[in-house]
């Protein structure tokens, strides 16, 4: 791995996901972190009001430059030990646009980015924009909870559905970031009461396991089974009598993180244990 992209907004939930962010390029031996910051102009609320204007984008620019590179200059001396280069770039418009122009210039193969538990307004920006981007991006990106405090990458685990396994799990992406971790990689999935139809058909729901150990057999997983009423209860109960130190999670639905990082149950999983969360696209 070369390059990580760090987009941060200033808040501490973003400064802490840089921490996290120069510690994991460490361990992978990754070369560059690009800090990446996306400004909009504010609109007015009554662009008819005297007195109002709506400021010229050469002074967004200059203040979010300007700020870009106090940013940097910081991580500079808290981690003058290290051989990474930080780049900065400042852009006008959101931050999905932009990490696809980046794309486009130079392949990502890494965002980093936090997330907060809510309460801080100062970090709710941040917040909402680490979930869109998960919702709508196919790039890797880990997720970061706020206070997370970095340990070596040793522990992989896979919140897993068996359900279509060879259609949606990238097992070549989870291969390469276990290889590049030198970590040990649990499946783990929530074993619910069978359907009618798998009482009829027992075979059903042998093939759909089997499939699965097919799909990921060259990753030598351990596979892990719960009756937990709540899968995110029972992947948070195992994240913590296991010590995973990262979870890897495939979004198969549309709007699938719009829907559960409003949830408790989410917010246990991804900001309780204070585990990250590795977001993968599915398999093409």
């Amino acid at each position: 791995m070369k390059t990580i992209v760090l987009p941060t907004d200033f808040s501490a939930t973003a400064s802490n996901a840089a921490d996290y962010a120069v510690h994991f390029a460490m361990q992978v031996n990754a070369e560059r972190i690009i800090l990446l910051h996306a400004y909009e102009i504010p609109v007015a609320i009554d662009p008819m009001m005297p007195g109002i204007q709506i400021p010229e984008v050469d002074g967004f620019r200059e203040t979010a430059e300007s700020r870009l590179l106090q940013f940097r200059a910081d991580l500079l001396v808290k981690y003058a030990e290290t051989k990474i280069i930080f780049d900065t770039l400042a852009v006008y418009g959101s931050i999905l646009s932009a990490l696809e122009d980046l794309q486009e210039k130079d392949p990502i193969e890494l965002v980093v980015m936090g997330i907060t538990g809510g309460g801080a307004l100062e970090e709710t920006l941040i917040g909402s924009n680490t979930v869109h981007i998960a919702e709508n991006t196919s790039l890797p990106l880990i997720i970061v909870p706020a206070n997370t405090v970095f340990k070596p990458v040793k522990k992989l685990m896979f919140a897993c559905d068996f359900n279509d396994a060879e259609k949606y799990i990238p097992v070549n992406q989870i291969a390469a970031f276990q290889q590049l971790t030198g970590s040990s990689l649990a499946v783990f999935n929530i074993e619910s009461d069978p359907s009618e139809f798998e009482e009829t058909f027992p075979g059903t729901v042998m093939g759909e396991s089997f499939a699965v150990h097919t799909v990921m057999d060259k990753l030598n997983p351990t596979y892990h089974f719960s009756h937990a009423k709540s899968f995110l209860d029972g992947v948070n109960q195992f994240v913590d009598e296991k010590g995973i130190d990262l979870v890897i999670t495939v979004p198969k639905e549309h709007n699938f993180f719009e829907r559960i990082f409003a949830s408790s149950h989410t917010k246990k999983l991804a900001f309780h244990s204070h585990v990250p969360v590795l977001v993968l696209s599915r398999q093409d």
